[in-house]
């Protein structure tokens, strides 16, 4: 017999390699449970941004907005100025200061040609963004311009919300106010164009609700008004343009203005009140589509990525929101109140604004194309070139992926008959000296290839053999300190104590009478001995806690059903 004696389950078809009774069959890798706390896709996803460029702004950053064109520039407002930055190198390219007070909510239109700017003066300006001159100034707001914003469909249009509770629509064209809209109690602090009606706006206020306008009729009230239960911060639509978002206090309220203004989801998810809310259209890890689903419904299925909902609090944290179902899905915590929070329209920057006067703007380690521009890696998906004609696809040839793969998932006809091509097996050095009984030999060959469910399982099969003892001894000190360093790393871990202990055991029963012969050998005995200490401390330290933990922990689940 060449190896082994390793039977099959008989109720598991073509388990393992065997074939016939002196067959020898790999040593497979230990498989354990996975862990409880394991890093998702959504989280690596948004961990990739890294990099920070931490600025220190000239005050607090209370607002940020990206250029929807590339370089998608971004707008950073503080103090009695807005400053211009580019969004791929994070360099300062233009800046903003001739304002008599603080300025408020500096934004790009979306050809990046223009800025408008509110302020403190009541005053709305928009700038040219070459010479920086001011293009309009509109002068009819009576307290602080705290929120304006572009039409999404035109570059003629601007509404501004104001702390005189007013909202104007302005016409840039004419450089006049073209409608006025009453009806707020308290501060209005926030607007929104509606992405696809042009005559469409929502605002939040201080009065605790959320207004929508119409311009089409002569009416100046509000068409709809929504209870947020607290001072709304900021408003924003979601892609689709029939739900609505508003953030104030510690909630996020979503809105299905088109269901007429039912409440569709209350988000509490901060400890502190939300101040920013951004949607990125074009956010987060690719969706898994399934019918019904709000990628789905929103028409996003040709996108790369899953829109998401990114809201930043005076707690630190700036929170991402999935929109199927609501669930937080990742949290990054900054060094102060975040004030402010935009993604670019590419998703290859996140910009966060603070308190504490910083500006951080992460990139992501490797950019990604834009999700609507098209490509992606499909070679057969029509791309657009820079003249704006359609590129023909590529042809199929050796230059691409998808060759090599043609013709693999076609199914074979009626009568087709199919070959199986009989692969050689490869073993791996400790298999090879396995299948000849050379167990030390196996042994060292695991240790030296550093995989630790690997060198688990091949102890487990030396020790089934009963040989374990055997090939640990006959060893002198250079040969022995893999064996302690493999030890010494993972006795602490819980997947490997049990299994390690009985080895420590029996590495001190073999070579206990030739301690003091090596002074490596006995370095990593010591380094063994206060692992070994440092664990036992840790888990006495653990059961004190859980001891603490478990009164409180029972009180707050009677408190829960209480509640119920």
């Amino acid at each position: 017999m060449d190896g082994p004696l390793v039977l099959p389950d008989p109720k598991v078809k073509g388990a393992g390699l065997y074939a016939g009774i002196g067959d020898y069959v790999k040593v497979q890798p230990k498989r354990y449970a996975p862990k409880t706390l394991r890093e998702t896709a959504e989280g690596r996803y948004w961990r990739a941004y890294k990099a920070p460029a931490l600025i220190n702004a000239v005050s607090q950053v209370t607002s940020l907005h990206f250029a929807e064109t590339y370089p998608y520039q971004l707008a950073v407002t503080s103090s009695a100025r807005v400053t211009v930055y580019n969004s791929q190198s994070r360099k300062q390219h233009r800046m903003f200061a001739r304002f008599k007070d603080i300025a408020y909510s500096g934004v790009l239109r979306s050809d990046a040609r223009a800025m408008v700017v509110g302020g403190q003066a009541g005053v709305v300006q928009l700038f040219d963004m070459n010479s920086r001159s001011i293009l309009r100034k509109f002068e009819m707001h009576t307290r602080a311009v705290r929120s304006v914003k572009f039409s999404p469909q035109s570059y003629a249009t601007i509404a501004s919300a104001s702390d005189d509770t007013t909202v104007r629509i302005w016409d840039v064209a004419a450089g006049e106010c073209v409608r006025r809209h009453d009806g707020h109690t308290d501060y209005a602090r926030s607007v929104a164009g509606h992405p696809t009606a042009q005559t469409t706006w929502a605002s939040g206020s201080y009065d605790h609700t959320v207004r929508l306008w119409d311009n089409r009729d002569g009416s100046t009230s509000a068409t709809m008004t929504l209870d947020h239960g607290a001072p709304v911060e900021d408003v924003a639509w979601l892609p689709s343009g029939s739900l609505l978002v508003s953030v104030g206090g510690q909630d996020a309220c979503v809105w299905d203005v088109l269901g007429g203004g039912r409440l569709l989801r209350r988000l509490r998810c901060h400890q502190k009140t939300i101040m920013s809310c951004h949607v990125a259209a074009d956010g987060g890890p690719p969706p898994v589509l399934e019918h019904g689903s709000f990628a789905a419904r929103a028409g996003a299925g040709g996108r790369a990525t899953a829109p998401r909902l990114l809201t930043g609090s005076l707690d630190g944290h700036v929170k991402v929101h999935e929109l199927d179902d609501f669930s937080v899905t990742h949290s990054a915590k900054y060094p102060g109140p975040v004030l402010a929070v935009a993604l670019s329209p590419d998703a290859n920057a996140l910009a966060v604004g603070t308190a504490n006067k910083l500006l951080s703007i992460r990139r992501r380690t490797k950019p990604r194309s834009h999700a609507l521009g098209g490509g992606g890696g499909d070679p057969g998906f029509h791309k657009v070139g820079p003249s704006g004609r359609r590129k023909a696809p590529r042809r199929l040839d050796a230059g691409s992926w998808q060759y090599f793969i043609r013709g693999m998932n076609a199914k074979a006809a009626e009568g087709d008959f199919k070959v199986q091509r009989l692969r050689s097996v490869r073993l791996q050095a400790h298999d090879r000296a396995l299948k000849r009984f050379r167990f030390t030999e196996a042994l060292d060959a695991s240790l030296a290839g550093g995989r630790p469910e690997v060198i688990a399982a091949v102890i487990d099969e030396i020790a089934a053999h009963g040989a374990l003892s055997k090939a640990l001894a006959g060893r002198d000190a250079a040969a022995l300190q893999p064996v302690l360093r493999y030890v010494m790393k993972h006795i602490g871990n819980p997947r490997h104590t049990r299994q390690l202990v009985h080895v420590a055991g029996m590495v001190l029963d073999i070579y206990g009478g030739s301690v003091g012969a090596s002074r490596e050998v006995d370095a990593a005995l010591r380094l063994i001995r206060e692992r070994v200490a440092v664990t036992l401390r840790l888990h006495d330290s653990l059961a004190a806690l859980a001891g603490v933990a478990s009164p409180l922990l029972t009180v707050g689940q009677l408190a829960a059903y209480r509640a119920q």
